[in-house]
């Protein structure tokens, strides 16, 4: 008898039930945790790694809108601080007498170191060790509208856009205020009558600028009655750290007063016609000591100015005027000298006659 034999290709084809139900096991079973820490793993350097890339492009993002910033307000300031030096103009009056260090007579154009609100200058250490002394400046000088004299001056305030009483101690920085003034007498009783135009320029009239310039410089802006502040001042830069006016003769010399330290007590000072160079001095041996301070008198004007503008950085501005303690602001100031912006032109005064050095 044939015996029945299995089909094979009926075999091959159809697989048996214990075939099926291994198949059906192994479909279940799923990731290993080995390769689910793997892939966790991969998972994880792939966002640290993006995380990193856009944290690092919005910080650079920020950094480049600050910097925009600062630039565009320090372009701003330097523009306007550039129109007034370049239009200064020498009035040419007669001296009235020999000029001398303790001369009477007042200067159409001056430059004098802050001594308001217990001024000290922040000095800060430089990534090459040197030192960086960052000083402010109050300016006063004459310009011409048309046929009128105007007087433009700059000066600051400790450290807020008000002028803060006079005991308020300064952290070394503040708000650069300008000035700005046509012909005046300040000895009228009406406003309207304070403010005159004129066209001729004598000692009186020069005499009532400077007592309108002083006058701003004392007043207190808080008082909203203060119509002689308002008219004549106006804040152009905030956190200003650095301003500095430094007159330049017609043969490109720095016009310093100069001190011979050769010789025990002996000084030079160097001499321009209608000028007086003055050094400055504090008494205390600090760095203010042996700058120096500029009048110019009759037709004597510098050929050139050198400006030199530090504003602070704005996140740095902010932290210090947070700290309520003056000294631990003044450390954190001069501990960051990479947040001062430096701006820097040299100015050429438009109507300046040739001084050179007297033989």
């Amino acid at each position: 008898m044939k015996m029945n034999q299995p089909n094979d290709s009926l075999d091959r084809g159809t697989p048996s039930r214990a075939r099926q139900a291994k198949v059906g096991l192994r479909s279940h079973m799923g990731f290993s945790l080995i390769e689910v820490l793997l892939a966790v793993s991969i998972m994880t350097v792939i966002v640290f790694g993006l995380f990193s890339m856009f944290n690092q492009t919005q910080k650079a993002l920020r950094a480049t809108a600050k910097q925009v910033d600062i630039l565009g307000s320090g372009r701003v300031a330097i523009e306007v601080l550039v129109e007034d030096i370049q239009s200064a103009e020498a009035p040419g009056l007669p001296l009235l007498s020999e000029l001398t260090t303790t001369t009477a007579q007042l200067p159409h154009m001056q430059g004098t170191l802050e001594r308001a609100y217990q001024y000290e200058p922040v000095v800060q250490q430089l990534v090459d060790g040197s030192l960086r002394t960052n000083m402010l400046q109050n300016a006063f000088f004459l310009t011409r509208s048309n046929l009128n004299w105007v007087a433009k001056g700059y000066f600051f305030s400790p450290t807020t856009n008000f002028v803060a009483p006079n005991n308020t101690r300064s952290l070394g920085f503040g708000t650069l205020f300008r000035f700005s003034s046509v012909n005046v007498d300040p000895t009228a009783t009406s406003i309207q009558d304070r403010y005159q135009p004129q066209r001729r320029l004598n000692h009186l009239l020069l005499g009532n600028f400077w007592d309108n310039y002083n006058t701003v410089l004392n007043a207190n802006p808080l008082e909203t009655t203060n119509q002689v502040f308002n008219l004549s001042v106006s804040p152009l830069i905030e956190g200003v750290i650095h301003f500095k006016l430094q007159p330049i003769d017609s043969d490109g010399r720095p016009m310093l007063y100069y001190t011979n330290f050769t010789a025990l007590n002996e000084t030079v000072n160097f001499s321009y016609p209608n000028t007086i160079l003055e050094r400055e001095q504090t008494g205390g041996g600090d760095v203010l000591d042996g700058q120096t301070r500029f009048r110019f008198f009759g037709d004597a004007i510098p050929a050139y100015i050198e400006l030199e503008l530090g504003v602070l950085d704005p996140e740095v501005l902010a932290r210090v005027k947070s700290m309520p303690n003056l000294d631990v602001a003044r450390q954190y100031l001069q501990d960051k000298p990479g947040a001062v912006h430096l701006f820097r032109r040299m100015i050429p005064i438009s109507t300046a006659k040739p001084i050179s050095l007297e033989p």
